[in-house]
C-alpha cells in the first residue's frame, strides 16, 4: 500500500486530505487526514497522520496551524508530535481522552461545544455507542462531510496485500460505504439516539463524503450515505 503522507491533494476550495498507510490486527488500512482553511485563514487539521518535513512544509504553505482535533477517544495518534511542531495549536477532543491525557488535550469537543469555527464547520457528536464519542463535521464551503471512523470505504485494489484483502471482505465494509458489522453489534448501544443524531447530518446538504479510512466519495454522496445507515431506519417510530 503506497505510503502518500508527503503529499497534501487538494479537494474542494479550502479543503485538502494527505493519506498513509498504518497497520491494524495485522492488515494496512488508509488513514486519512484532511485539512480545512478557515475563513480567517488558518488551518484546522482533523484525525492527524504522521508527520514529516514534507507535509510540515506543505501545511504552512497552506497556513498556520490553529486547530488539531482528535475527532474520537481512538484518533489519539500522533497528537505530541503536532503538539510539538505547532505549540500554538489547540487540541480538542471528546472527553474521555482529555481525561485519559490531561496535559496534551486542550479544549473537550462534544455535542454542547460551539467551536470558533462552527459557522462554518458544524458538528453532530454520535451518542449511543459504547466509548466511541464521535464527532462528525460539515464544512459548508465544500459541502463535504467529514468522518473518522464511523464509516469506512474501503476497496481492495490489485496492489492490496492478500491478508489486508482477506480482512476487507470479512470485515463486511470491501467496495462500500458502510459502518463495521463488528460496531454495529457490540458498539451501539442506544439505535435510536443515533438515529436521532444522524437525522441531523442528513439535514446537511452534503455533496462529498471523507473517510478516515478508504476513498472519499466526491459527488453525490447523500444516497451512499442513506444506504449505509439504512440499518438504523426503526421499525417503530422513536420517542422525541
Amino acid at each position: 500500500m503506497k505510503n502518500t503522507t508527503e503529499q497534501l491533494d487538494q479537494l474542494a476550495d479550502g479543503l485538502w486530505i494527505a493519506t498513509m498507510p498504518i497497520r491494524f490486527a495485522g492488515a494496512w488500512f488508509p488513514h486519512t487526514m484532511t485539512v480545512v482553511r478557515l475563513d480567517d485563514g488558518s488551518l484546522l487539521v482533523h484525525s492527524p497522520c504522521r508527520p514529516s518535513p514534507q507535509l510540515h512544509e506543505g501545511l504552512l504553505a497552506l497556513g498556520p496551524v490553529a486547530h488539531v482535533v482528535a475527532p474520537n477517544w481512538f484518533h489519539d495518534l500522533y497528537l505530541r508530535e503536532y503538539r510539538q511542531a505547532y505549540p500554538q495549536a489547540i487540541l480538542w477532543a471528546p472527553a474521555r481522552l482529555r481525561w485519559l491525557k490531561p496535559t496534551l488535550i486542550d479544549r473537550v469537543l462534544d455535542d454542547s461545544t460551539r467551536t470558533p469555527w462552527y459557522s462554518e464547520m458544524p458538528h453532530v457528536q454520535l451518542p449511543g455507542l459504547l466509548a466511541f464519542e464521535e464527532c462528525l463535521f460539515f464544512h459548508e464551503r465544500s459541502r463535504t462531510l467529514v468522518i473518522a471512523d464511523f464509516l469506512f470505504n474501503l476497496t481492495a485494489r490489485d496492489d492490496t496485500p492478500p491478508f489486508t484483502r482477506l480482512a476487507y471482505k470479512l470485515s463486511g465494509v470491501n467496495g462500500r460505504l458502510a459502518v463495521f458489522p463488528l460496531l454495529r453489534a457490540l458498539a451501539v448501544l442506544n439505535r435510536g439516539a443515533l438515529r436521532r443524531a444522524t437525522d441531523r447530518i442528513f439535514s446537511w446538504d452534503i455533496q462529498r463524503i471523507v473517510v478516515g479510512h478508504g476513498e472519499p466519495i466526491d459527488s453525490d454522496a447523500l444516497p451512499e450515505l442513506r444506504d449505509a445507515l439504512r440499518w438504523l431506519e426503526p421499525t417503530v417510530p422513536c420517542s422525541p
